[in-house]
């Protein structure tokens, strides 16, 4: 009997495609057992490394653009090197990103909800710490000939300014979202599906579940390959149809009773 091998690049492209989301799902699943600090310090990393690789390519189209303004002599060179340039984008979007994400997973663990209270702490710290990080908003301009030197900005005083102005931001896009996408309805879709892999321990593999619209009106038709096109892997894929068996086993109706029994 020949064995049939799987190419490579099949192989290459479903490891790409499905490990990182499981990964992820682990990680998920880890931090949800952990304190929320925990979780919160988890997500802030993730988020500072998207935000470092967001500042390295708006670091590096920014010394394009200086470059190009110091070739033609703009008079705008100056000012567009003060703007720094991919290791300095870096650490600055890396700060920012990173503390908003971690602060609002802290707090939307810690008060177990998620509501503007938690955008406007997650800003406010963010815009402080990029404050800080960054030297200010705004430089002070060179004071004229003659004239002494004006006193430097309180670096305090400017981060709780930046802080505010994070927070005013953020907390009014965050209140533009919520008038946009409507008052919020009872989900009803979900119900055993929740309750299932709650009891599997395997909430984590909701978000999965969604994307693929298996809902409890499709529960009962669950299969391997329905499982394995939403990406939940072997081992949680076997407890959830094992947990379907079950039941459907369960509620299989009985064979009907004969009307007469046969004679010995």
């Amino acid at each position: 009997m020949a064995i049939v091998q799987e190419d490579p690049l099949t192989r290459m492209r479903a490891f790409i495609s499905e490990k990182p989301e499981q990964l992820k799902q682990q990680l998920n699943a880890w931090t949800a057992t952990q304190p929320a600090w925990v979780e919160g310090a988890v997500t802030g990393l993730t988020g500072s490394l998207q935000g470092a690789f967001l500042g390295v390519l708006m670091g590096s189209v920014g010394k394009m653009n200086v470059d190009a303004a110091a070739a033609s002599g703009s008079p705008l060179a100056p000012q567009m090197l003060k703007m720094g340039g991919p290791v300095v984008q870096a650490r600055n979007f890396a700060v920012m990103t990173g503390v908003n994400s971690g602060v609002a997973a802290f707090m939307k663990r810690w008060r177990g909800k998620e509501d503007v209270q938690n955008q406007l702490v997650a800003a406010f710290c963010s815009g402080a710490c990029f404050s800080l990080v960054s030297g200010g908003i705004t430089n002070a301009p060179a004071p004229p000939p003659g004239m002494p030197p004006a006193a430097p900005p309180n670096p305090l005083m400017a981060a709780f300014s930046a802080g505010v102005v994070f927070a005013l931001f953020q907390g009014g896009f965050y209140k533009l979202g919520e008038m946009w996408s409507g008052p919020k309805v009872e989900d009803t879709e979900y119900v055993r599906v929740k309750a299932m892999l709650k009891s599997l321990g395997l909430s984590q593999y909701e978000k999965n579940v969604r994307k693929g619209m298996l809902n409890d009106a499709t529960i009962g038709l669950w299969d391997t390959s329905a499982l394995q096109e939403v990406r939940i892997p072997a081992g949680p894929r076997l407890l959830i149809l094992a947990h379907i068996d079950q039941y459907r086993h369960i509620l299989r109706p009985a064979m009907p009773v004969p009307k007469a029994l046969p004679h010995e």
